[in-house]
């Protein structure tokens, strides 16, 4: 066995395709297939079943590669360890961010984390939950901050803040004279709203009936991936959507008047720091974190007493 047949193993696991798996290790097809064959006969068992399609780990394969992941993420730890010793904070941190809250997160510490920690480079990527657990796992990511709760195996999670919904409503809305609204009073037909497999739909859609494309008689429905383009659809076509508290910050003055509260109980979503516990929660991740959380408000720090929306993710 060689570290390079463990590493083929999990892109197979991944990719569910040897030209697939080949591709993103640079190999030929052949080559892989070859390396895979040599770990089987070594150990004397089948790892891939390779009647089914898309391609699948046996049962054995399946508890084989839990294992090799294992060996693989902590040996790329130590590639990344780096400078990362007691007095010194120097390296890359790769941090996922979902699409909800980046836009409105990142502005508020970047400055204050690249001033204070001018030896940490830091990549951000807007990316779904989904697609952050996954990196994590596969140590493509050192730290995620995602909404939760959500069902994984061999991720850890730090509960930051917590935020609460808004409704921004349309000037030209019966709702907008209203300083607050009560749910059941919604129009659901009338809410612009985010594409289904999006954490934060998915909570919405907890507290509120979403009608299927297909059942509504409304003349215009925008289906979007962002909230920035949601709030400008209500701003100039009307209608009404959801907002989480964070995007409430950078609404121009002229605008602020269609931020609504919710009624009690007021819909809140919970925002954690997820990594991956083989290789733990680094030191640069938790400075990350850290400064982060300095600007956060107090109050969105502290655990309400509801729980929070589920997200309905499982990874």
């Amino acid at each position: 066995m060689n570290f390079n047949q463990l590493k083929y193993l999990i892109e197979l696991r991944r990719h569910k395709s040897f030209s697939a798996a080949a591709a993103a290790v640079n190999i030929s097809q052949p080559a892989l297939s070859i390396q895979i064959q040599k770990l089987e006969e070594e150990y004397e068992f089948t790892l891939i079943d390779r009647t089914k399609h898309p391609l699948a780990l046996t049962t054995e394969g399946e508890l084989f590669y839990e294992k090799a992941l294992e060996i693989v993420q902590l040996a790329e730890d130590l590639e990344q360890l780096g400078l990362n010793f007691e007095g010194q904070l120097e390296g890359k941190l790769r941090v996922g961010i979902i699409p909800t809250l980046s836009p409105y997160l990142v502005p508020l510490f970047m400055n204050e984390l690249t001033r204070t920690y001018p030896s940490i480079k830091v990549d951000i990527l807007e990316l779904k939950t989904e697609d952050i657990l996954s990196r994590l796992k596969y140590n493509e990511l050192d730290l995620g901050i995602i909404s939760t709760p959500v069902k994984t195996t061999n991720i850890g999670f730090v509960p930051l803040f917590y935020e609460q919904f808004y409704l921004y409503v349309s000037k030209d809305h019966l709702l907008f004279e209203k300083d607050s609204v009560i749910l059941d009073g919604i129009n659901e037909t009338e809410l612009h709203y985010l594409h289904e497999g999006n954490c934060f739909q998915n909570q919405v859609n907890s507290v509120c009936r979403i009608p299927d494309y297909s059942e509504s008689d409304a003349p215009f429905r925008y289906l979007s991936n962002s909230i920035e383009s949601l709030k400008r659809i209500v701003e100039n076509q009307g209608g009404l959507t959801f907002i989480p508290e964070l995007a409430t910050s950078n609404i121009p003055a002229e605008y602020e008047t269609m931020i609504k509260e919710i009624e009690s109980p007021t819909p809140m979503r919970e925002i954690s720091a997820c990594y991956l516990k083989t290789t733990g929660y680094k030191k640069m991740a938790q400075v990350f974190v850290e400064v982060l959380l300095q600007n956060i408000p107090a109050r969105m720090k502290q655990k309400p007493s509801q729980p929070p929306l589920a997200t309905n993710i499982r990874s």
